[in-house]
C-alpha cells in the first residue's frame, strides 16, 4: 500500500499529543475535557484511515477501519458539544440538540459495528476505500448539521463574549473550522463519485493546533497576525513562484529528455531566487496588507509606536504621565488606565494617573513581586508570580501589568483594564507595550534628573547672586561711611548750634539727602539679593539696569574704572524677567570691571535689532582673553581669576538661552572683550516703537 499510511498515523499521534498536552493543564476545566473528547473522535477518524492504507487485506482493513468509525459516530455530538462549552450555553434547546446528537451518534455506532453503514471496500492507488450504504448518508448529514451548530454557537461566542480571551478563542476556532473544511472535503467527496487524494488528516492536525494553541497560550497572536502573514507570504510567493513556474513548465516542454541537467539547474535556480526574494518581498508586503485588512489595528499600533518615541522628549514628570496616560487609554481603548511612580522619599509607588493622589499606592507586597518582572504581564500569567498580585489585579480589574524599569529599579508600573471592544492584548501588543514601557521609564529617569539639575542649577545660582553681592557690598561699604560721616559731624554741632537757622536748615537738608542715598543704596541690594520665581514680561531697560549701575559705581571707582551707559532711544521693552535681567548684566558688568586695568572703562549699550530683538553690549579695554580659552569661558567652574567661582557666566549663558536669546564674545588680546546679548523684544514694545 505504499507509504500512503504515514499521513493518517503521524495525524494520529499528533491529535493524542495535543490532547494530553491540554489536559496537563488541568483535567478539571471543562473545556479541556472536551477538548481531549474532540482529539479522540479525530485519532479514531484517522487511524479508521490509516487502517485503509495500512492493511492489504481488505477483511482487515474494513474490520479495523469499522472498529474506529465508532468513534466518528460520535464526532458530531462531541463536536457541538465543544461548542456549548467554549459560548457557556446551558439553554434547554441546545441541551435538546446535545441529547439528541448522543442518541443518534450511538445509535449509528451500533448499525456501524454490525456493519450496516458499509457494504464492502473498494481498491484505490492509496489504499482502500468505502463502500457505503444508504445509511451512510445519516452519519454525513448529522455530521454537517452538527458542524453548522458548532459554528452557530462559537460565532455567538465571539459576539456576546464575556471576556476578550473569551473572544479571540472563539476567533481562533473558526479560523480553525476554515481551514479544516477543505481537507474534510477531500475525505468525503470520494464517497460520492469525486476521486481526490484524501487530506483531511491534515486539516485534523490543523485543526486541532489552533483550537490547542488558542487554549494553551495565554499571549496569544490575534488573528489579524496570522492573516496578514498569511496573505503576505501567498502574494509574495505567488509573485515569485507563478512567473518561475511558467517559465520552468515552457523550458520542460522545449526541451527534450536529455537535457535533464539543465531542468535540474533550472529548478535549483528558481528555489535559490525563492528563498531570497521571497522573505523580502513578504516584508514589504506585509505592511500593506496590514493597512489594507486591518486599518485600525495598523492605526492603534502605529500611534504606540509614535507615543514611545514622543515620550522621551518631555521632561516634565507630570506632563509626562498625563500623556502617557491619556495616550495609551485613547489608543488602546481600555476600560481603565492607572500609573505608579516610586516616590523616593517614602519609597512606595504612588498613584500618578488618571488623578495623582499621594495617599493611594501599590500595595507593598504587590510592588515587591513586580520587582521581579521585566516584561508586560497578563492578568492571567500573574497567579503564578504571587496570589497577592493577582489578588490585587482582579480586584481592580485590569488585564495587564506593564513595569516601567532603569538600571535594573523598578520605577513605576502601568495598570490597564480591559478593551472596550473585548480585543485581547495579543502577544505583538504586548511587545508593542513594552517597547513604550521602555520609553517612558527613560523619559520618566531623565524627568527626575532634569528636576535634579534644576535644583542644583538654583543653587548654584542662588550662591553665584550671592558671590556678587558680597563682591558689592564690599565696594559699597564706604559709600554708606561717608554719609554717616557728614550725619555723624551734624549731630555732634547740633548740641552747640541750635540757634543757627542757617546751618540747622544746610546741614539738616544735607543729612537728609546723604540718609537718602543710604536708603536708595539698600534698596537696591535688596532687590539684586531677593531670588524670585522667574516672571517674564515687557520690561524697559533703562529703568531696570539704573539701579544695577548705581550699585556699581563704588565698585568701579574703588578700582579706578569708568562705567559708561548708552542706550538708544529706540529701544524697545524686551520680554525678560526683570531680575534675571539684572543679573546678567550685573554678572558681566562686574567680570568687566575686575578684568579691566586702572584708568580702562567700561561700557554698557542697548539698541535695536533688525530681527524683532534688542542687543546688548558690555565692552572693556582690559587684556582680552586668549583664543583657546574662549571655547570655555562658558563651561561651568571654569574660571582664569584666583578669587572666582567659575558660575557666573555659567548661568549669564542659562539664562540667556532660557529668555529665547542668544549670548556670545569677541576677544583680543591687549584690546578687551564685547560680551553680546542678543534677547527677545515685546510684541507691545515694536508696535509702540513703530518698528
Amino acid at each position: 500500500m505504499g507509504y500512503h499510511w504515514l499521513i493518517p498515523l503521524i495525524a494520529a499521534g499528533a491529535n493524542v499529543a495535543m490532547c494530553i498536552l491540554v489536559l496537563r493543564l488541568g483535567m478539571r476545566e471543562r473545556l479541556h475535557r472536551g477538548f481531549a473528547a474532540l482529539t479522540l473522535t479525530s485519532t479514531s477518524w484517522n487511524l479508521g484511515i490509516f487502517s485503509l492504507c495500512f492493511f492489504s487485506d481488505p477483511v482487515a482493513a474494513e474490520w479495523w477501519s469499522r472498529v474506529f468509525r465508532t468513534g466518528i459516530c460520535l464526532s458530531p455530538a462531541v463536536v457541538y458539544h465543544f461548542g456549548l462549552i467554549l459560548s457557556e450555553s446551558e439553554s434547554r434547546r441546545a441541551r435538546a440538540f446535545l441529547g439528541f446528537g448522543y442518541a443518534a451518534g450511538g445509535v449509528l455506532a451500533v448499525l456501524n459495528l454490525k456493519g450496516a453503514l458499509v457494504r464492502g471496500l473498494a481498491p484505490h492507488t492509496w489504499g482502500w476505500y468505502l463502500r457505503t450504504t444508504p445509511l451512510y448518508n445519516a452519519l454525513t448529514l448529522l455530521l454537517v448539521l452538527f458542524c453548522v451548530l458548532w459554528a452557530e454557537r462559537v460565532w455567538s461566542a465571539y459576539r456576546f463574549a464575556s471576556s476578550a480571551h473569551q473572544r479571540v478563542q472563539a476567533k481562533f476556532w473558526l479560523l480553525a473550522a476554515v481551514v479544516q473544511i477543505p481537507f474534510a472535503l477531500t475525505n468525503l467527496l470520494p464517497l460520492y463519485g469525486f476521486h481526490t487524494y484524501p487530506l483531511g488528516s491534515v486539516g485534523s492536525v490543523a485543526f486541532a493546533g489552533i483550537v490547542a494553541y488558542a487554549m494553551v497560550r495565554h499571549r496569544l497572536m490575534d488573528v489579524d497576525f496570522v492573516v496578514r502573514k498569511g496573505a503576505s507570504f501567498l502574494l509574495a510567493s505567488a509573485v515569485v513562484l507563478v512567473p518561475g513556474g511558467i517559465v520552468f513548465a515552457a523550458l520542460t516542454k522545449e526541451l527534450n529528455p536529455d537535457a535533464a541537467p539543465i531542468l535540474v539547474n533550472a529548478a535549483i535556480a528558481l528555489a535559490l531566487v525563492s528563498v531570497i526574494v521571497v522573505p523580502t518581498l513578504q516584508a514589504a508586503l506585509e505592511t500593506r496588507v496590514h493597512r489594507a485588512l486591518f486599518p485600525q489595528r495598523y492605526d492603534s499600533r502605529l500611534r504606540l509606536r509614535q507615543l514611545a518615541a514622543a515620550l522621551v522628549h518631555i521632561l516634565d514628570e507630570g506632563e509626562l504621565v498625563r500623556r502617557l496616560g491619556e495616550g495609551l487609554a485613547d489608543i488602546l481603548d481600555v476600560e481603565s488606565c492607572h500609573i505608579f511612580v516610586r516616590d523616593e522619599q517614602h519609597n512606595r509607588l504612588i498613584l500618578a494617573y488618571p488623578t495623582p493622589d499621594t495617599t493611594s499606592s501599590l500595595p507593598e507586597d504587590a510592588a515587591r513581586a513586580l520587582e521581579f518582572v521585566r516584561e508586560p504581564m497578563l492578568a492571567s500569567e500573574v497567579d503564578a508570580l504571587s496570589p497577592s498580585v493577582a489578588t490585587t489585579i482582579r480586584s481592580r480589574a485590569w488585564e495587564v501589568a506593564i513595569p516601567l524599569r532603569i538600571n535594573e529599579r523598578l520605577t513605576g508600573v502601568i495598570a490597564l483594564g480591559r478593551n472596550r471592544d473585548f480585543s485581547i492584548f495579543s502577544a505583538e501588543d504586548l511587545q508593542l507595550l513594552g517597547a513604550v514601557a521602555a520609553g517612558a521609564s527613560v523619559a520618566l529617569e531623565n524627568a527626575s534628573l532634569s528636576r535634579q539639575l534644576r535644583r542644583s542649577e538654583a543653587i548654584l545660582e542662588r550662591a553665584n547672586r550671592l558671590s556678587s553681592l558680597g563682591t558689592l557690598a564690599a565696594g559699597i561699604a564706604h559709600e554708606i561711611r561717608n554719609p554717616l560721616v557728614a550725619v555723624k559731624t551734624f549731630l555732634d554741632l547740633l548740641p552747640q548750634r541750635l540757634d543757627d537757622r542757617e546751618f540747622l536748615s544746610k546741614f539738616r537738608e544735607l543729612s537728609l539727602g546723604e540718609l537718602r542715598r543710604v536708603t536708595d543704596l539698600i534698596a537696591d541690594l535688596l532687590a539684586l539679593g531677593k531670588s524670585k520665581t522667574a516672571e517674564r514680561r515687557a520690561v524697559d531697560l533703562g529703568p531696570t539696569l539704573e539701579p544695577v549701575l548705581r550699585l556699581m559705581e563704588s565698585t568701579a571707582r574703588k578700582r579706578q574704572i569708568e562705567v559708561l551707559a548708552a542706550f538708544d532711544s529706540r529701544v524697545p521693552p524686551v520680554w525678560a524677567d526683570p531680575d534675571q535681567l539684572k543679573q546678567i548684566v550685573l554678572n558681566l558688568l562686574l567680570n568687566a570691571i575686575e578684568t579691566s586695568t586702572p584708568g580702562g572703562h567700561v561700557r554698557l549699550e542697548a539698541r535695536p535689532a533688525s530681527t524683532g530683538s534688542v542687543v546688548l553690549e558690555v565692552r572693556d579695554d582690559g587684556p582680552g582673553i586668549p583664543a583657546e580659552q574662549l571655547e570655555n569661558i562658558f563651561h561651568p567652574f571654569y574660571t582664569t581669576k584666583e578669587t572666582g567661582t567659575g558660575l557666573g557666566l555659567t548661568l549669564v549663558h542659562q539664562m540667556v538661552v532660557e529668555h529665547g536669546g542668544e549670548i556670545s564674545v569677541e576677544s583680543e588680546v591687549g584690546q578687551g572683550s564685547v560680551f553680546r546679548v542678543v534677547l527677545p523684544a515685546s510684541q507691545v514694545g515694536w508696535a509702540r516703537t513703530g518698528t
